[in-house]
């Protein structure tokens, strides 16, 4: 058995393992066996150390350190803000940035700030914007909207969460044949006053989970392009708030927790 030590993390109810692979030890760790299969094992919540997914601190040319992430089900993403804001926090707490800079990640450099145990983020621009289209499941029809801002989102508002069905809406749409090949995340989303309540599935994970930092930023881009809101725009998730700021750029802050350090014995 081999030891593969990592640090789990939380950002409102998103939970990660996160491992500082800067010397390439886990490829050398793990062998012949794939990272996919490796994140899965790891990740399992029965068999390995449980989490929403896996994010790995590698060596940058050009920045402190890039992040690689990869859902829960072994599949790579470009794009993992809760992900992101967490793995700052992880490199603030070793010493490799500062309150402000910026990191690499498959979808390019992203920007952060970090103060008092609350990050934000700097986002790229969402594109591939598509506003008020029907959507029909299972014979009844949906409005939709639909944007990618790194990886793709069905956003649906709603007017009460008792009737529906998160998981399985939510796993419906993301197979949906309009979205296929890759499929999407699905975002359910409850428009009050001064914020918007969001519920999310997750591709790659394949179930509701407490939070989705990219899912409440579509929510709330969607949002305020419909006039339903302005920014800054309060986001409450089942597993806490984050806050949506949209001026020149768009930034997503909220809190970055730390659960445990632990070791998995690979095998």
């Amino acid at each position: 058995m081999k030891p593969i030590f990592f640090t789990k993390m939380e950002g409102t109810g998103n939970d990660f393992l996160i491992i500082d692979n800067r010397t390439g030890f886990v490829n050398e760790t793990i062998g012949g066996s794939n990272f996919a299969e490796f994140v899965k094992k790891l990740s399992d919540r029965h068999l390995g150390a449980g989490s929403d997914g896996v994010i790995f601190l590698e060596e940058s040319t050009d920045f402190p350190f890039n992040m690689r992430y990869f859902n829960q089900d072994g599949s790579e993403a470009a794009a993992c803000f809760n992900g992101a804001r967490c793995v700052v926090s992880y490199a603030f707490r070793f010493g490799l940035v500062k309150d402000k800079g910026k990191f690499m990640s498959a979808s390019g450099p992203v920007g952060f700030y970090n103060k008092n145990g609350m990050v934000s983020i700097e986002v790229v621009p969402p594109v591939d914007l598509k506003l008020n289209f029907s959507l029909t499941v299972s014979r009844k029809k949906y409005r939709a909207h639909f944007l990618r801002i790194g990886v793709p989102h069905c956003v649906i508002f709603v007017d009460s969460f008792d009737k529906i069905d998160v998981v399985e809406l939510g796993r419906a749409i993301r197979n949906h044949k309009s979205f296929k090949p890759e499929g999407t995340n699905v975002n359910f989303v409850k428009a009050e006053k001064d914020y918007i309540y969001v519920r999310s599935y997750e591709r790659g994970v394949e179930a509701e989970t407490l939070s989705c930092g990219s899912g409440v930023l579509a929510a709330a881009y969607i949002a305020t392009k419909l006039f339903i809101i302005q920014s800054p725009v309060t986001c409450k998730t089942n597993g806490g708030d984050l806050v949506i700021t949209m001026k020149d750029k768009v930034y997503l802050e909220g809190p970055a927790s730390y659960i445990y350090d632990g070791v998995y014995y690979f095998q």
